[in-house]
Order: structure tokens, then C-alpha cells, then sequence
């Protein structure tokens, strides 16, 4: 009798055991699951990408979730960044509100996580005869990074004002990355560079010429953002947080200690531009750093009314995810 009692308390003790292991197995599977197995998060080139950066040399995603396999791409532009973004080869994007915009525009379905940087962007010559875009000829070129990114966009606004025709200008313009429109600016291959920094501030140590800059046009604005799905975002909201709380962390570092975040920067590099040099480029009046998505809905207004998108943001709550929780609106 005995014998049986405890063959029967056995295989209960042995069913519970069996339910906790599934239990806890099941519960290890749900972890897991809420972990990305793998993320490429892109980026352009610039200092406007610095508390990104800093992110990345501190691998401070990748400690918080050592089972995922992070890669980081810098890309030339935004439209780039948002073809990997549809295709699936890349999860986490950062770039301007201009190629945003139109991805947003064609359900693309992805969201601001936060924004980077506000710094000014210049148009820049070396071209004498050019004192305002009224100058430019059309056999004239005018480098930006692409024909729907925020410099085209802002452009295009200054054209509006002063030619009458948004578009005035489209047959100047030649996608050229930044490092190279630097280049080709110098050697006087292009007639005109719309930049950011810090190359700008080089095309304008040798002898370069401001001639629009994109603050006297939509005033504070998020030249660079980090984007990713709705999708993505939902499946691994844990991961969404923490690149968050990344970002605001390396945004605090920048603004608070430019000198160490410029040796960081100047690390990331190998020494190939000093802390020095750095630390001028992030204290810089032209250069401001925050994770307040600005003048979307200014951007997305104006290409509405230019035909550039099919529809139009109404508010800054439709393009952002939950942790900027209605930070920014305009």
C-alpha cells in the first residue's frame, strides 16, 4: 500500500517537474525570441552620426545582447539606407527627414526612434560667379547625396522663393556622396556642394563660400535620424528601448563632454583627424545635438504641396515610435 502511495506521489512529482520544465523551457523560448538573432543598423557619413558612433565604439548593444549578431554599414545616403530597410537587409537606419518622408509616403513602414543632430546645412561655391542660386547656369552642377534627401528638399524650397518653380533647379543636381563632393567642390569638377559638417567647414577653410544654409529656410531641423519599422520595433520593443537609452546616453556625452566624445570619435578614425579637430567640429555654433525630431511636418508639407508625397503627416504622433512619447511637432 505504502509501495503504491508513493508510486503515485513519484509520478506526480514527476509531472510537475516535466510541467516546470516546459514551463521554463517555453519561457526561454520567449527570451530568445524577443532578442533579434541579427541587426544591421546603417548610417551616412559626417559628425552629424557622432552620438550614433559613439554607440557603436562602445558596443553598447552589443553587451546588453550578446546572442545578436550586430553589423554597421555607413552608406552614402538616405535612399540606400531605405532600399535595405525594404528589403530586409537592414533593421535599424539613420538618415534625414527627406528620404524618411517619401518611405513613409509609400509604406515602407517605418518610424522615428529618435533624432541625432540639428546641425546647419550649407550650400557651398568656390565659383565667383555665383553669389545666389539666381547664378547658376544650366550647364552648372550642384553635389548633394540625393534628389530626395532634406538638402534637395531645402533647394527646392529656395527655389520656389526666389525662381518661382520648386524644380528650377533639377537638372544641376548630381547625387555625389559627401566626401567626394568635397573633393570634386575643390578640384572644381562641380560648381556647387550642398554638405553638411563637418565638410563643410573644410569646403569653407579653402576658400568655399556659404550661399544658403538650411536654417534661415525650415528653421531647427533633424538632419539626422534613427528609423526603424513599426514591425520591427513591436517584435523586439525591448531592443527598440534600449537603443533608445543608448542614443540618449551618447547625445548626453556629446553635449556634455565634446572633449571625450571627440577622442572617441578620433579613436573610431585611428587618429586620422585629431581630438582636437573633432572637438572644434562639435562645438562648432552650426552643430547641435538632440532626440526631438524637428521640422518633419515643415518637410512633409512642402513636398505635399510640390507633389514630392501623396500624403501628408499631420502630426509628429503618426512618425514616431512609443519612447519619444509626442516629443518634437513640427
Amino acid at each position: 500500500m505504502r509501495f503504491k502511495r508513493f508510486r503515485t506521489w513519484s509520478f506526480l512529482i514527476g509531472l510537475a517537474l516535466l510541467a516546470f520544465g516546459f514551463v521554463a523551457c517555453a519561457s526561454g523560448n520567449q527570451t530568445a525570441s524577443q532578442t533579434p538573432e541579427k541587426v544591421t543598423i546603417a548610417y551616412q557619413p559626417g559628425i552629424n552620426y557622432a552620438n550614433l558612433l559613439i554607440v557603436k565604439q562602445q558596443q553598447t548593444l552589443e553587451k546588453k545582447f550578446p546572442r545578436t549578431q550586430f553589423a554597421w554599414k555607413e552608406l552614402s545616403n538616405g535612399g540606400a539606407i531605405r532600399d535595405g530597410i525594404i528589403a530586409n537587409q537592414i533593421q535599424v537606419g539613420a538618415g534625414g527627414p527627406g528620404s524618411f518622408l517619401v518611405g513613409w509616403d509609400k509604406g515602407v513602414g517605418w518610424k522615428i526612434l529618435a533624432s541625432l543632430n540639428y546641425s546647419e546645412f550649407w550650400l557651398i561655391t568656390k565659383n565667383p560667379n555665383i553669389k545666389s542660386i539666381k547664378d547658376f547656369k544650366p550647364e552648372m552642377k550642384i553635389g548633394l547625396p540625393s534628389l530626395d534627401g532634406v538638402q534637395a528638399i531645402v533647394l527646392r524650397k529656395v527655389a520656389q522663393k526666389d525662381l518661382g518653380n520648386p524644380t528650377a533647379l533639377d537638372q544641376n543636381l548630381q547625387v555625389i556622396a559627401h566626401p567626394l563632393g568635397l573633393q570634386s567642390l575643390l578640384t572644381g569638377q562641380i560648381d556647387a556642394h550642398f554638405t553638411t559638417p563637418p565638410f563643410q567647414f573644410q569646403e569653407v577653410e579653402k576658400g568655399g563660400r556659404v550661399i544658403i544654409k538650411s536654417s534661415d529656410i525650415f528653421g531647427k531641423t533633424s538632419i539626422a535620424s534613427v528609423f526603424t519599422t513599426e514591425k520591427f520595433y513591436n517584435q523586439y520593443p525591448e531592443f527598440g528601448k534600449a537603443l533608445y537609452t543608448a542614443i540618449v546616453d551618447a547625445t548626453k556625452l556629446v553635449n556634455e563632454k565634446p572633449e571625450e566624445a571627440a577622442k572617441i570619435l578620433s579613436d573610431i578614425d585611428g587618429g586620422k583627424v585629431s581630438q582636437e579637430q573633432y572637438k572644434k567640429w562639435l562645438t562648432n555654433k552650426a552643430v547641435a545635438y538632440g532626440i526631438e525630431p524637428r521640422a518633419f511636418l515643415k518637410c512633409g508639407a512642402f513636398m505635399h504641396e510640390i507633389g514630392m508625397l501623396n500624403k501628408q503627416p499631420k502630426s509628429i504622433e503618426e512618425l514616431i515610435l512609443p519612447p519619444l512619447k509626442g516629443a518634437g511637432g513640427d
